[in-house]
């Protein structure tokens, strides 16, 4: 009997539903790699951002050079400070407090929704395992049923091959659902913590510098040069009667 290699023992035996799993246990490691990604600290709140701030705001003169910079910036963070600003322009009155931490809820929830695919991915593969295996025990039994001589052997074989497609639906729901959860912890890490101590730091030196810039506006358009001064009227000044004239008498 030739010796079976791994790839038709572990792949080759599962039958058609292998089709389905070895693609979907790729998927999953691409979203694993994309999770690692997206969440890593550069692409959420970078940890020079605080200390680059000051020297950034520095080269803004206007609230709109300072959203440019901000959505040039790119990372979560920016994009929470962009939105926090664009929303206290419309309603100054506003509490910064108040709108940053709807913000950070905003992007936490587009963070969980980017990085969710795990999710269907753990859901999924243990079904398509199942499924599977109820296809090899089906025809393991038919095989058994219409065997001239059936053996407890060649129907522990076939159970052994069709139990191959939960086992990879297993290996590929518990990781999935591990990093998912150690991705689904980052970011309510992130949301509870860090935005809301690095947001409020970055948000009260971005609103510092426009109100520096709103009185430097204000302050620019009072310093108008002095109109030149009207000459002095002619004074008009009244003679007296004479009264040797007469005038003035009747």
């Amino acid at each position: 009997m030739p010796t079976e290699t791994a790839l038709q023992r572990y792949v080759l035996n599962g039958g058609i539903m292998m089709v389905f799993l070895v693609p979907l246990a790729l998927l999953a490691i691409a979203f694993i790699v994309q999770g690692f990604i997206n969440l890593r600290r550069a692409r959420l709140a970078p940890a020079n951002f605080l200390r680059r701030l000051p020297a950034l705001l520095d080269q803004c003169r206007t609230q709109q050079d300072i959203e440019t910079m901000l959505e040039r910036e790119g990372h979560s963070l920016a994009l929470v400070l962009r939105r926090v600003l664009r929303h206290l322009e419309f309603k100054a009155d506003a509490d910064p407090a108040d709108i940053l931490a709807e913000s950070i809820e905003e992007e936490c929830n587009a963070l969980q929704q980017r990085n969710s695919q795990l999710a269907l991915v753990y859901n999924v593969a243990p079904l398509m395992g199942l499924l599977g295996t109820v296809f090899g025990m089906l025809n393991t039994f038919r095989e058994f049923a219409s065997s001239a001589d059936p053996s407890v052997r060649q129907l522990s074989v076939g159970i052994n091959v069709a139990l191959l497609t939960t086992a990879w639906g297993l290996a590929i729901a518990i990781p999935a659902f591990i990093f998912l959860y150690l991705f689904t912890r980052r970011i309510s890490n992130y949301e509870q913590v860090r935005f809301p101590a690095e947001g409020g730091e970055a948000l009260e030196l971005l609103l510092r510098a426009i109100r520096f810039e709103s009185r430097a506006s204000v302050s620019a358009k009072h310093r108008v040069a002095p109109a030149s001064e009207p000459p002095p009227a002619a004074a008009t000044t009244e003679t007296p009667p004479d009264p040797d004239s007469g005038a003035g008498f009747t």
